[in-house]
């Protein structure tokens, strides 16, 4: 395929359609590339559904605990960065292969663990694979729709990992209660092995362009005139909107990290849930997350198409999410686990608008060549986030037994990030200068 072919820019509309055929890949592609942000969250919580389980079986304290989930979040951290670039390298296909083919292979190596230890080592393992899955997914998605089209399957591919949060309760529990707690680490590792024979099969690019210059003359993108032909990762950074939305992810992606890692531990420490209990009830905010997603996938769309700025759509689901986010600052006042879990389900509503309108804004301000460079800096922004809050949590947990401060922390983290979305971040990004 050609460089033009490869280049996004704005729909014709005498352009012809894709013929039906590429109609339906690219409706399957988005679909096959929902199945991968399930299974990369279905591998990613087994642990934290598994934690009651194996707090009895390696004697974990909550801060050793922490230390585990912490090994997945500082390989995590790097190589989202790293990951994101690669897959400006390489490409889609070859990035979402080699992501998924590692992690599904060290999800499986989990079976093995003999110790907090060796338990730690293969979580790290899982952190070098898994962030690459969305970069390249969101590559994947901006070569097979225009602009004003994208909102909604990158809605759909990201909300994926809200459904295999979802799908992930019952499903490790079941296998654990069944085959032991072995098996739920082995059993989603190797589907991920057949995903990979799948797509290395059927996935390939568009016969022709999917959007083209606009008209009457050809007008350099309002990011691409701020970026030089070859960016490194510090004339990304020198970017005041690469800075404003990297620093927003910094505050916002710990308040998941901290909900998808601790409410089933939080719903067995005060509510006195068992792994059984926990497979009936702890999927339900995972529910609205995914709701959370499409919801603010096609509400930003539906404002484009009715005028609004793609950009100006995006930002204003993102104030209003954060808006409703301190609701969570309560839920350490509930006082039923009904409550706190309908409280849990609002943030999750929120965090997954914010995944979502946050990936797209990204593809809408900034040109494709570089889209999985600024995804990756901010996983990694929120990645390292994530850390500082998951160490915090088992810190405060050890010492005080209460997790009410650590609720309104997390129920604060999308409000300051609006806020820096709406001071920090303009239409226009500022220029700068290649070193």
């Amino acid at each position: 395929m050609t460089s033009a072919t490869s280049n996004a820019v704005e729909r014709a509309p005498g352009l012809p359609a894709l013929a039906a055929v590429e109609q339906r890949l690219r409706w399957f592609v988005v679909g096959w590339i929902t199945i991968s942000t399930i299974l990369n969250l279905v591998d990613r919580q087994t642990l934290s559904i598994l934690e009651p389980t194996l707090e009895k079986e390696f004697g974990l304290s909550a801060g050793g605990y922490a230390n585990i989930v912490n090994a997945f979040l500082v390989s995590y951290t790097v190589m989202y960065t790293v990951g994101g670039r690669f897959v400006d390298r390489v490409g889609g296909k070859i990035g979402m292969t080699a992501c998924i083919l590692w992690w599904s292979v060290a999800t499986m190596l989990h079976s093995l663990a003999r110790g907090g230890l060796s338990l730690g080592v293969f979580r790290f393992l899982l952190g070098v694979g898994e962030p690459g899955n969305y970069p390249a997914a969101l590559r994947v998605t901006t070569r097979w729709f225009a602009k004003a089209e994208r909102g909604l399957p990158i809605a759909i591919f990201s909300s994926g990992s809200s459904v295999g949060s979802l799908l992930a309760v019952p499903m490790i529990s079941f296998v654990t209660l069944w085959f032991g707690w072995r098996a739920a680490f082995f059993v989603p590792g190797f589907l991920g092995l057949i995903w990979v024979a799948v797509w290395a099969l059927v996935y390939r690019l568009p016969s022709r362009p999917i959007e083209r210059v606009a008209q009457p003359a050809p007008q350099p993108d309002a990011a691409a005139a701020t970026l030089p032909a070859r960016e490194s990762l510090l004339d990304l950074l020198r970017n005041g909107n690469v800075r404003a939305i990297v620093l927003a992810r910094l505050v916002s992606d710990p308040v998941w990290v901290f909900y998808l890692y601790w409410t089933p531990k939080y719903l067995s420490n005060v509510w006195g849930f068992d792994l059984k209990e926990i497979g009936l009830y702890a999927w339900v905010p995972f529910v609205f997350g995914g709701l959370g997603g499409v919801f603010g996938g096609a509400a930003s769309d539906w404002l484009i198409r009715r005028g609004v700025s793609p950009a100006r759509g995006r930002k204003l689901l993102l104030y209003g999410a954060g808006l409703v986010a301190p609701l969570g600052m309560t839920i350490g006042y509930a006082r039923s686990p009904a409550v706190a879990l309908a409280l849990i389900a609002v943030m999750a509503f929120v965090v997954y608008i914010w995944y979502i309108d946050t990936a797209a804004l990204i593809s809408d301000v900034f040109p494709e060549r570089v889209i999985g460079s600024v995804l990756g800096l901010m996983g990694t922004a929120g990645a390292l986030g994530g850390m500082g809050l998951n160490w915090l949590a088992g810190a405060l947990l050890d010492r005080f037994h209460t997790y009410t401060p650590i609720f309104f922390i997390a129920g604060s983290g999308h409000l300051l990030a609006s806020l820096i979305i709406f001071f920090f971040m303009k239409e226009r990004p500022a220029a700068i200068s290649s070193t």
